[in-house]
């Protein structure tokens, strides 16, 4: 299992398969040179496209050559990319959009834009859409991978984050004799959303309320146009009489539409273990959701949730514990899939066991596109296979 301590830095998310035209490139920030996380890259006058995984890597098939990607990521500025033959296509840098503060009164600008923003949620709340979803898990101890956890969900969502699940395939790996794991992470990424119908401002992340100002401290961090897009950036933080949970974050909103484009949150959050030997303390909770705009609301592209913890020991020193985990969403229809039944978030279930009763397609996940990865991280794969231990969970 030694192998896995080098799986996590290397997974790519991306619609890759072996064959004429595969194109690889890496999406870095034209001024600071850092990569681009979760930039779109889509194929100009197709459907066809995909994101960049956490390194600004991707990876992607092009059905026909010569062809033009269009890179984009918000706050960022866009760039077309001809290719005329497959293969390395090295970096593409985005230049960062200007920022600009409007001349009016910031209190009164940004609540409205909030104001507006809510009301469009409100509006488009009812479409749902069906799709897929590739979610991967890796959790550290003391900054080393000690489990790996995949699943392709069918998903059912709306304009404020998923409604529903239904397992489709699942595959886990695990260090063994790890200190500990998480039962049910997966139920983070499912139950958070960022709107109540209900209008709840004492849920996380519900800063999208009717009465948000009496809660939240507002700031406009500026507006950039992005790909023709016009966009404010809010930050917010709870009042302190609100706010024990130490909540804080920003979100962007397409001026013109009053959708959310991106919301991020953090937010206290502890965790409680059978174990009467271990005490947890400093937790926080970090979410990342990023929506695509469209002309009948927005819909789901990429949600990040992040926990990190300190583990204290009796007579040891504490440990860093740390959750990561991505959902990629795609393939979004208006209608539903006949026969699929979609379950609500539950926080009693397991995700373990959910990946025992799932029986493991190896075949599945060697050329399913999404999931495809480079060859190196073939290789890993390969010799998890091999010693058995990444498939459902093993007890030898």
């Amino acid at each position: 299992m030694r192998k896995l301590l080098h799986l996590a830095g290397l997974m790519l998310l991306g619609t890759a398969a072996y064959g004429q035209g595969l194109v690889s490139g890496k999406v870095l920030d034209k001024q600071t040179r850092q990569p681009v996380p979760y930039a779109s890259v889509a194929v100009l006058g197709s459907a066809a496209g995909t994101t960049s995984n956490a390194e600004g890597e991707f990876v992607l098939t092009l059905k026909g050559l010569p062809a033009k990607l269009v890179v984009s990521q918000l706050s960022y500025g866009r760039d077309t990319v001809a290719v005329a033959a497959a293969g390395a296509l090295g970096a593409i840098a985005l230049a960062p959009a200007p920022v600009t503060l409007p001349a009016v009164e910031m209190g009164s600008y940004t609540a409205e834009l909030l104001r507006k923003a809510y009301r469009e949620l409100q509006r488009s709340y009812p479409t749902k859409r069906y799709g897929q979803a590739f979610y991967r898990q890796v959790t550290y101890l003391d900054g080393t991978p000690t489990e790996v956890q995949e699943m392709l969900w069918h998903a059912k969502a709306g304009n404020a984050g998923l409604e529903g699940t239904a397992l489709a395939q699942a595959r886990y790996a695990e260090q063994k004799k790890a200190l500990l794991n998480y039962k049910n992470f997966s139920y983070f990424t499912k139950e958070f959303n960022i709107y109540s119908t209900q209008g709840d401002t004492a849920r996380k992340g519900a800063i999208l309320s009717p009465t948000t100002t009496e809660f939240y401290t507002l700031r406009l961090v500026g507006l950039t146009q992005s790909g023709g897009q016009n966009l404010a950036e809010v930050a917010f933080v709870g009042k302190p009489a609100f706010n024990p949970q130490h909540v804080q974050g920003a979100l962007i909103i397409d001026t013109d539409t009053y959708q959310i484009l991106r919301f991020k949150v953090g937010i206290d959050r502890e965790m409680r273990s059978n174990n009467p030997t271990f005490k947890f303390k400093e937790g926080r909770m970090e979410y990342e959701i990023v929506f695509r705009p469209t002309a009948t609301g927005a819909v789901l592209d990429h949600l990040t949730t992040t926990h990190t913890v300190a583990m204290g020991r009796l007579l040891k020193p504490d440990v860093q514990l740390k959750a990561s985990a991505l959902a990629y969403f795609y393939d979004w229809q208006a209608t539903p899939p006949a026969g699929l039944t979609y379950a609500a978030p539950n926080g009693k279930e397991s995700d373990i066991a959910a990946v025992k009763q799932a029986a493991y397609d190896p075949v599945f996940w060697r050329d399913n596109p999404v999931v495809k990865r480079t060859s190196l991280e073939e290789e890993i794969i390969r010799a998890f296979e091999q010693q058995k231990s990444f498939g459902t969970m093993l007890t030898n």
